[in-house]
């Protein structure tokens, strides 16, 4: 099992990709162009056991080898938890399990450090659309952590950056616009959405990160509390804003967009 820490000074953030792969592979270029070995993805990238995943991971794999990048997915909603439970369940150590030569999903408050920066992962969100979905073939309970993993997590203390799927409460004025909204939504999905976000913001309270960055809601955003925390939410697929770069010796962080000025 390869380690997702490698010393290298520069990592990098992506939001959803929901497995479709155009325009993946030169973007993965392009992080390698600026240095990039190490790429942790905030959730919904698709890790599904059926034929359309492996496709997708064998796609994604065989980019990230070409450009030497190593991928450390924290998964999103409405995926396929119960494998990944199984699998997580399978590994030595609560260490993170490798779907692919070159992709890795973190299990739910994986701890590493990096640069003398201290990471945690804590994956899942709560589907808004899970009254559509059917259990199990679409939707499993399992997207939202349980009170054993949030104690664990909170025994672990805090972390200077903290990967989600989910956004905590308040988060960017963006993502608070999209929550605000209904949107069409059902009061049963409006209150099991925010049934996950209070656990996502406890969780944040818990780890007390110095930044977080989140997906889930397909959005460019951040925002400077003022604790001096930072949140970034990232856009999903091919979007200005999917991926976040950040130096590790700084904490300075920058679009992947702005690195084409």
């Amino acid at each position: 099992m390869w380690e997702i820490d490698d010393g290298s000074p520069m990592v990098a953030f992506a939001g959803d990709w929901h497995g479709r792969d155009t325009g993946l592979e030169e973007k993965l270029q392009r992080l390698c162009a600026n240095g990039i070995t190490r790429l942790v993805h905030a959730g919904d990238f698709t890790i599904w056991p059926d034929r359309s995943g492996r496709l997708f991971l064998d796609r994604v794999n065989s980019w990230a080898e070409s450009t030497v990048i190593r991928i450390g997915v924290t998964p999103g909603s409405h995926k396929d938890w119960s494998h990944l439970q199984t699998a997580f369940a399978a590994a030595a150590d609560g260490k993170p399990v490798e779907v692919c030569s070159h992709i890795a999903a973190l299990p739910r408050g994986y701890r590493w450090t990096q640069r003398g920066r201290r990471f945690v992962s804590y994956g899942g969100a709560a589907s808004i659309a899970s009254e559509s979905r059917v259990t199990d073939p679409s939707w499993w309970r399992d997207e939202i952590p349980t009170p054993a993993e949030f104690a664990a997590l909170d025994a672990g203390g805090t972390a200077e950056v903290m990967i989600t799927h989910d956004s905590p409460v308040p988060g960017t004025p963006k993502v608070d616009a999209i929550r605000r909204s209904s949107n069409g939504w059902s009061d049963d999905a409006l209150i099991y959405a925010e049934l996950g976000s209070r656990g996502i913001t406890a969780a944040w309270e818990a780890v007390h990160p110095d930044l977080l960055v989140h997906g889930h809601f397909h959005v460019q955003d951040e925002i400077t509390l003022v604790s001096g925390q930072r949140i970034f939410s990232l856009a999903a697929e091919n979007d200005p804003g999917n991926v976040l770069l950040l130096n590790l010796d700084t904490l300075q962080t920058s679009w992947l967009e702005e690195t084409d000025d």
